[in-house]
């Protein structure tokens, strides 16, 4: 850990796989906005370690936001399991 950015990144995507692992648990979630944020994080500890801080910044917020909106999506009910 050499920056604000490693961290700000590893704490993204820790946030990201345990939210997936989270909803894979109750459901089968796409994979395609978790990969996201995971590329997200990296592109902007990238950019954030050589110079680019304004973009890493605004890249890190909105993989934040992405997570904040994938954890306050209700789980889908299973149309099997609601006619028991």
């Amino acid at each position: 850990m050499e920056s604000i950015y490693d961290l700000l990144s590893l704490a993204l995507f820790i946030a990201a796989a345990g939210l997936f692992m989270l909803r894979f648990r109750h459901e089968d979630p796409p994979l395609a906005p978790y990969l996201v944020i995971a590329l997200v994080s990296v592109v902007g500890n990238w950019l954030g370690n050589n110079g680019g801080g304004v973009a890493a910044v605004a890249l890190m917020m909105a993989a934040a936001f992405l997570t904040l909106h994938l954890a306050s999506q209700p789980y889908h009910d299973d149309p099997e399991e609601s006619s028991r």
